[in-house]
């Protein structure tokens, strides 16, 4: 972003003044955000990625999520939505495409196991989300793409031949994709009967802490709908720091009693929300593996990404279908 699409957002939007240059942000996965600071306050703005722009309707995808937060933020939930102007959210200025948010200070944590009384309060805001029952006319229905095996076949192949450094590794795991995209397909028609309208990534960094006992959702842009027991099983395992090593069971049994406690019910086993979890980690596999061989990217920063990405992923799948048993057993106690 340049001082002319900071100047022109403070003009669409009402934003006020510039009183510096907008700084970026560091965090950000898909797409880049930005400080902008003004004569009525300070906002981020996100900077839409070029790739994620390109597809197929994405401006009424996008649109759909933050009528998703915005309707949050109505009922009382702690949500951030963005700003509108001319009655969108999405402002497009050259060859660029942005949209503005309230800045919110505080802290996001970093992935890892946390204090069962944050990861309480977590479970808590999903409950109430999945207990609202949330109707959003347009949202799409997840889409039930199975994984082919041709396509893994052919992407560890094409990246063995650009010398890409996952190549082999993922040519040696190519046994246990097959094998967890079979499970996945077995169970996804079960999984697909029950949904709600829910915010789908809520990790550790898309919680914005203002303090100990005041967190904020950021982020809704993956907003959408999805099997309830399956994102209550990814929270759960996310605030326990699963994806960084071995969850806590404590702070993954606060989350459920927070959950529990806002009226939220398990209504899966935990073996078949576990493969629905694996099915949501393929498809980030699938999509970061496209991107380290710039199927989905001109940028070499976002290949970079994609590359990392790819074997962090990989570990993480290792890790869950490892300790299925124990952690299905562990969502199951709350049935």
């Amino acid at each position: 972003m340049n001082m002319l699409h900071a100047a022109r957002l403070c003009a669409i939007f009402g934003l006020g003044e510039l009183i510096a240059e907008p700084q970026v942000v560091t965090g950000g996965v898909l797409h880049r955000m930005w400080y902008l600071p003004t004569t009525q306050g300070t906002f981020a703005v996100k900077q839409l990625n070029p790739a994620i722009m390109c597809k197929p309707a994405i401006c009424e995808a996008c649109r759909l999520t933050e009528q998703v937060a915005h309707a949050m933020v109505a009922q009382g939930l702690p949500a951030v939505a963005a700003l509108y102007a001319e009655g969108c959210p999405m402002q497009e200025i050259e060859d660029a495409t942005f949209m503005v948010y309230p800045w919110i200070d505080g802290k996001i944590l970093l992935p890892g196991p946390v204090e069962p009384d944050l990861a309480r309060q977590i479970g808590t805001i999903l409950g109430r989300v999945h207990a609202l029952n949330l109707e959003v006319p347009g949202l799409a229905l997840p889409i039930k793409e199975p994984f082919f095996d041709d396509d893994w076949d052919m992407l560890t192949f094409h990246a063995a031949d650009m010398d890409i450094p996952w190549a082999y590794q993922m040519r040696a795991a190519l046994p246990r994709l097959l094998e967890w995209s079979k499970m996945c397909a077995e169970t996804s028609a079960v999984l697909h009967r029950t949904l709600v309208v829910s915010h789908r990534d809520l990790g550790q960094k898309h919680v914005i802490w203002r303090d100990a006992h005041t967190p904020m959702i950021i982020d809704w842009e993956a907003a959408g709908l999805i099997n309830p027991t399956v994102e209550l099983l990814s929270v759960a395992l996310s605030w326990s720091g699963q994806t960084t090593g071995v969850p806590r069971e404590e702070s993954f049994a606060a989350v459920m009693e927070g959950y529990i406690s806002a009226g939220g019910k398990v209504q899966e086993t935990g073996i078949d929300a576990l493969h629905g979890l694996i099915e949501i980690w393929l498809g980030w596999l699938l999509f970061n593996m496209r991107r380290s061989l710039g199927e989905t990217t001109a940028s070499e920063d976002e290949r970079q990404l994609g590359i990392r990405e790819t074997t962090s992923i990989l570990a993480i799948l290792r890790s869950i279908t490892t300790h299925a048993g124990t952690w299905a057993a562990w969502l199951d106690k709350w049935r």
